[in-house]
Parts: C-alpha cells; structure tokens; sequence
C-alpha cells in the first residue's frame, strides 16, 4: 500500500508508525501541517510540509489546495491522521479511504477540559463524523470521543499503542532483593509539566525516606518545572537523593528503566487517555504506582501489575511506594504479572499489525471509482 499519514514528522508516535509500515514493506509519506522542525530523516520516509507549497489565501483554502496537489502528485491508497486537528481540508476534497487516530489532548485538551473556540470544535467534530475509520487508544479515550463529537459507541473502535517488547525487557538487577542496604531507586521517565505531576512524588518522598533512607529518585524528561522541582527538592530537604537526568532519547529510556526497582506515574489529568510509560514500565518487569485517572486502569491493574492511587494525593503515593519496598515478593509478582499483561495486550508488533489489517480491509470496502 501507499499510506500517507497526515500528522507531525517530530512527533516520537507518528515515527514509529511510518517505521513500522516502511519497514513492512509499504510506501509511507507524511504530510506535516506545519514547518518540519525535526531534522533527522526517516529513512525511506519522504516528510512534505503544507506550508511550503505555492498558495495564498485563507487557511482553509490554502491548506486544502495544497493537500490536493500532494494527493494528485502521490495518489496514495490511504490517508490518515494521527492526532485531530482541525483540518478539514480532507473532508473537502473527499478522499477516501481517510482514518482518523486520536491522542487524547486532541479531544481532552491538555487539562482534560476542552477549552478550544467553537470554530475548531465544529472542524474536528466534522472530520470524525466523515472519516471512514476512527480510532482511540484506549477505552477510555474512545467513549470520550464520542461524547465530543456525539457519534455513536460503535464508531470509534480501540486500537492501543504498544510497546516494542524487544527493546523493552526485563534485566535481572537484583530487583525484590530483600538486602536492607540495597537502595531502591524509584524512576520517572516523563516531561517535567504539570500535567504529569512530578511534584506530588517529590512531596512524598520525605514520608517514604522517613521509613527507608536508602532509597534514590531518578527522573526523566525535561520541561518547563524543572527549576521549580529543583527549588522544592531543596526545601523538603531530598535534593541529595533525587537526580534530574534531563531528556533523553526514547531508544535510551531502556537503559535507565533498568536501573529502577518502582515506577511512579502521578499525572493528575484526565488527559492522560492511556500512560505508554507506565506499560513499558511494565514491560521491563517494573512494578507501577501511578493515579487512577483517565485511562490508566486500562494500562496499570491495580494490586496485579501495579498500585493506583488518587491523584494530588503524596500520602497515599508514599503509602503505595513503602508498601513495595516492603514487600519484595509483590515486587517480584508484579514484575512477572506486569510483563505478562503487557506481552498479551500491547505488544507493538501486533497492535500495529491490527491497523495494518483496518487498512486493508476499508480499502476492500471502498466502492468501484472511489
């Protein structure tokens, strides 16, 4: 097939889809919206930005001659858009088949309340309603999205992102050692905003260092709260056991999960529609403490591969965290559980080749002359 994928190239989730199908043989190009900012290249990926094509006028006219040009030029089999954005210009020129994947901030906004003008709502609720195959990444996200755009349950359909179980796999660490003078790191791996909470786990951490002094705290990621993280983790007194690593390449993330006996993921917005991080947590056999918000029950089973607590709540996460570090056994169930329910539901490979078949299948369908 000759897939085009109308999305961000910079974006980590649009990459590893164009890798997937690219390396499974099919041709794959991406339309970006707006400049490419990224500057690696996709090997056997040919990125085409909207922007740089030769049309003035207002943007609705501007963006869909050019993506009729494009269309023309490359005449794919399939076009689909990862992540809604208010873009009608595929609608308007009535290409078909046109799938459409939402990501959660997508329909959510960023605080989990949509706060977008009526204009754009208006847009995106016309491209679901037309678009030929919608997709969510978790139950949660798909009943959100027929509520935004008032479609019926059956018409958004759950395809979840997986986790490249190669790439993520447990090493033996000595994790669940019962050595009292063994510390326990706990891990971290997201962007350093709000949204994520990374202050709620620095807040417990004097509670859980009162009962174990051994234990470290590693965070991934960069942001905009960094500097304010590193303000309080001097006032609370930790700043000798948390270590800011700073942002790290996603290939790179394996590496340091590793080293981490527990996982902590107290995002405390209902905009985190799934926690990718907390299933490749798993994947490296890790236990999860993380929120029970959104869609992370689908992604964390409680007292099975990990601990959910409420959000904003540093006691009840320090509760959770002490209750692992006492218990190694646990720790060593979940580890085992936890790789086994991510090996059954997301394995990347197969989550990916269940798009691969919706391909095929709307193209099947689609009527003579399309």
């Amino acid at each position: 097939m000759k897939i085009c994928f109308l999305s961000e190239p910079h974006y980590l989730h649009t990459r590893r889809w164009a890798r997937f199908f690219a390396d499974r043989g099919h041709d794959v190009h991406i339309v970006a919206g707006g400049p490419v900012i990224d500057a690696r290249p996709l090997r056997d990926i040919t990125t085409h930005p909207l922007d740089d094509q030769p049309f003035k006028g207002p943007w609705i006219l501007r963006t869909t001659l050019a993506l009729g040009r494009l269309l023309r030029t490359l005449r794919p089999d399939l076009l689909h858009m990862h992540y809604l954005w208010a873009l009608p210009a595929p609608i308007l020129l009535r290409f078909r088949p046109f799938v459409v994947s939402v990501w959660g901030a997508d329909i959510l906004g960023k605080t989990g309340q949509v706060t977008e003008r009526r204009r754009e709502r208006f847009l995106k609720t016309l491209i679901l309603r037309r678009a030929d195959a919608v997709t969510a990444l978790s139950h949660y996200l798909a009943a959100a999205t027929c509520r935004y755009a008032r479609l019926h349950h059956d018409r958004v359909s759950f395809y979840p992102w997986g986790v490249d179980l190669e790439q993520f796999q447990p090493v033996s660490n000595g994790r669940g050692a019962p050595e009292a003078s063994a510390p326990i790191i706990i891990g971290f791996v997201k962007h350093l905003e709000p949204k994520y909470g990374p202050e709620y786990l620095l807040r417990a951490i004097p509670e859980i260092r009162a009962r174990h002094s051994t234990i470290r705290v590693v965070l991934l990621g960069e942001g905009g709260m960094r500097r304010q993280l590193e303000d309080l983790c001097r006032s609370l007194g930790i700043a000798d056991v948390v270590d800011f690593v700073g942002g790290v390449p996603h290939d790179q993330v394996p590496g340091h999960m590793a080293s981490m006996d527990i996982f902590v993921m107290p995002s405390v917005h209902d905009s985190e529609t799934f926690g990718i991080a907390a299933i490749e947590a798993q994947a490296m056999g890790l236990p999860v403490v993380a929120t029970r918000i959104g869609g992370v029950p689908e992604a964390v089973l409680d007292d099975r591969t990990g601990l959910l607590v409420p959000p904003r709540d540093p006691a009840a996460l320090a509760r959770a965290v002490v209750r692992l570090i006492e218990n190694p056994e646990l720790r060593r169930s979940m580890s085992r559980e936890g790789r086994r329910f991510v090996a059954q539901r997301y394995d990347w490979r197969k989550n990916a080749g269940c798009v691969e078949e919706l391909y095929a299948d709307l193209l099947s369908r689609m009527p003579e002359g399309y």
